[in-house]
């Protein structure tokens, strides 16, 4: 009865969201509370949006503590008394905050409107009806020249900094030989949500709410396939600056992005080093070829607080990496580079660095049989005491830059433990140790620059 309840509430809570850019999930106590909280937050909302009365509020509250009575007895019935009291909480909290969520949106679409009005007496590029026009010219030509890797096009309506953006993850999807096809996009809503008219223009900026939807296709092109679909509709917010050329697309924030997820530690390092970061691109970026990512699975696995820029004229990433989202505690910091020359299959496993966390994945990780990969021994006894090597090609593993003892010793003397595995002409450095941060795994790609002089 336990496995069956939860493989409901996963079914109902991936109906909800995901696509390319999402995908992020706390396991099978988020989905407990989410199926509380979602049905009485989307009440709260409808019944805010069409009726506009103090006395809604009254109406919210009531709903919400009749679903959440419901909950309570039936996950007693169910013998889950407990987790019916989680649920109803859940859904005591939900139906007030969709309310006010909608209260807030509506006010602020009201006050961004009445301000474009004011503005556009004296400045004609503040008016509603040129800039919503412009808003909708700008989401057409987003999806076209995003599906089509055409960066040279976007160069006409995004700023110098998301057109920066953009060109390194259109880097990163054709680096996984992949394509992001966002199909018979359309507009279903949109509305100025914020504003602010400073002095000159440079300064300006202005926020559109946009509701849409499309057929959003992660396609490899490789196997010639469809890795993942998703048709449902999405909500963002598309922030917008303006110079003397006029307004440009500066950012795109998805409603269902968690202020939470955000680490201020990782931002500030991005900003530090010229990077850029995001704290969730979800499935869009997940790999799939290799071990490391044998587990990896659309839906199930996710990709978040990524990193990436250009060091050495090289594309670089780095990002946390959870196999399953059923199991959070189960992740990678992983840092990866592109390098010119290709390799086989190469891994490189530091000894006991994760093995007494997940040992059946781990034992399955390395099976000769699926893996076809060669145990490889060097002529280095120290090395062979703290890592195993395994590769499909005996003869580059001595030839691979990276197994120099010099760079080697520099590994084993971090605090944490870090592996190599790569893949063709991508080289993941990854460990599973919480305490390893960002700028130490930075480190490790520029002794690893270093030392394959690139």
């Amino acid at each position: 009865m336990h496995s069956l309840l939860i493989e409901v509430l996963n079914n109902f809570a991936r109906g909800g969201g995901g696509g390319s850019g999402g995908g992020s999930g706390s396991g099978e106590g988020g989905l407990i509370i989410v199926i509380g909280y979602m049905p009485t937050h989307f009440i709260g909302h409808q019944l805010a949006k069409r009726w506009k009365s103090p006395n809604c509020l009254y109406v919210v509250i009531a709903v919400s503590i009749i679903i959440a009575i419901f909950w309570i007895i039936l996950f007693t019935i169910l013998s889950f008394g407990f987790i019916g009291w989680i649920v109803a909480g859940a859904a005591l909290a939900g139906g007030p905050v969709g309310y006010y969520t909608y209260t807030k949106w509506f006010a602020n679409i009201k006050k961004t409107k009445i301000g474009m009005s004011q503005s556009a007496i004296s400045d004609k590029s503040w008016d509603e009806n040129s800039v919503t026009q412009m808003v909708r010219q700008t989401f057409v030509s987003y999806q076209q020249d995003w599906s089509n890797f055409n960066v040279d096009n976007m160069r006409k309506y995004l700023s110098p900094y998301f057109w920066q953006y953009n060109y390194l993850m259109m880097l990163a999807i054709k680096l996984r030989q992949r394509t992001n096809m966002v199909q018979n996009p359309e507009l279903i809503e949109l509305a100025p949500y914020a504003m602010d008219d400073e002095a000159g223009e440079n300064q300006d900026k202005l926020t559109y709410y946009i509701k849409a939807k499309a057929r959003d296709v992660i396609y490899d092109n490789f196997e010639q396939k469809e890795l993942f679909v998703d048709n449902n509709d999405f909500i963002e917010y598309w922030n917008f600056t303006r110079d003397n050329e006029g307004w440009q697309l500066d950012s795109i924030k998805q409603a269902t992005e968690n202020p939470i997820s955000i680490v201020p530690e990782i931002s500030q390092f991005a900003t530090d080093n010229g990077l850029f970061y995001s704290p969730d691109w979800g499935w869009l970026l997940l790999p799939q070829r290799g071990q490391l990512f044998s587990k990896a699975k659309f839906g199930l696995s996710d990709i978040n607080n990524h990193v990436i820029g250009m060091y050495h004229d090289v594309l670089i990433e780095l990002y946390t990496y959870v196999p399953t989202t059923k199991n959070t505690r189960l992740t990678y910091i992983i840092a990866q580079l592109a390098i010119p020359k290709r390799y086989e299959d190469l891994i490189i496993k530091a000894k006991n660095s994760f093995w007494k966390i997940d040992t059946e994945q781990n034992m399955n990780l390395f099976k000769k049989d699926e893996t076809k990969l060669n145990r490889i021994s060097l002529e280095w006894p120290d090395f062979n005491k703290r890592y195993k090597v395994f590769a499909t090609n005996v003869e580059q593993v001595t030839a691979f830059e990276l197994l120099h003892p010099v760079f080697m010793e520099k590994l084993f003397a971090l605090k944490f433990k870090v592996s190599i595995e790569v893949i063709d002409n991508v080289i993941y450095l990854y460990t599973q140790d919480n305490n390893a941060k960002y700028e130490q795994m930075f480190s490790v790609l520029k002794d690893a620059f270093e030392e394959m002089k690139l």
